[in-house]
C-alpha cells in the first residue's frame, strides 16, 4: 500500500508554506524551472529540501498540488486587488469594499469568496510574485525601429536589405527548419 500516500491530503501550516515558497524561489534562482514547471532535478530538490527543513516527507504530487493551489490563489488575489475604487482593511488584511462589490466579485471570479475576510499576507504575496511571475521586464533587450541601430551591433545604418551580399542560400534550399516538427 505504498502508493496510497500520494492520495493523502497534506496538512500545511503557515510556517511550512513559507519554507515551501523559499525552497521554490531558490530552485527557480538555480535554474530548475526552465519553463512554467520544475524539471526532474527541481522536484527532487524540492522534495529533499522540504523534508530536511520541515521533517515532512511530502510526495511530488502533494507539493505540486500546493504549487498549483497557491498559483490559483495568487491569480485570484491579483485580480481582486487590481480593481479600482476599493480600499484596504489593515485589521483583516484584505480588501475593504462594499457588500455589493464582494457579491459581484464572488459571482464573477471563482474562488474569490475565500478572500472576503482574509487576504494573502504581504510577505507571502511577495514570495508568490517571485514564484509565479515568469517575465521580468528590464529593458536590457528591448529595441524598436525608432530606437535606431542597437549599440554594439555590426550593422551599418546606411545599408538596406538590398545591399546585403548574396550568401549562397536560395529559397527552398533546405536552409531552414520549417519542416521540422517541434518536440514539445
Amino acid at each position: 500500500m505504498e502508493g496510497l500516500e500520494s492520495f493523502d491530503k497534506a496538512a500545511w501550516t503557515k510556517e511550512m508554506l513559507h519554507v515551501f515558497c523559499d525552497i521554490c524561489i531558490k530552485a527557480i534562482d538555480m535554474g530548475m524551472r526552465p519553463n512554467t514547471h520544475f524539471d526532474k532535478t527541481g522536484w527532487k530538490f524540492l522534495i529533499t529540501s522540504f523534508k530536511e527543513q520541515t521533517g515532512h516527507a511530502f510526495t511530488k504530487t502533494q507539493l505540486k498540488n500546493k504549487w498549483d493551489g497557491c498559483k490559483k490563489d495568487w491569480r485570484i488575489w491579483n485580480k481582486l486587488v487590481s480593481e479600482t475604487g476599493i480600499g484596504w482593511n489593515s485589521e483583516l488584511g484584505t480588501i475593504a469594499a462594499s457588500d455589493e462589490w464582494w457579491k459581484q466579485k464572488i459571482q464573477e471570479i471563482r474562488g474569490a469568496k475565500k478572500f472576503r475576510h482574509v487576504g494573502i499576507e504581504p510577505s507571502l504575496k511577495n514570495k508568490f510574485d517571485r514564484m509565479y511571475s515568469n517575465v521580468v521586464v528590464t529593458g536590457a533587450y528591448a529595441w524598436a525601429p525608432s530606437s535606431g541601430v542597437p549599440a554594439g551591433s555590426d550593422v551599418d545604418p546606411g545599408t538596406s536589405n538590398a545591399d546585403i551580399a548574396h550568401d549562397g542560400l536560395e529559397e527552398g534550399s533546405g536552409d531552414s527548419e520549417e519542416d521540422v516538427i517541434p518536440d514539445f
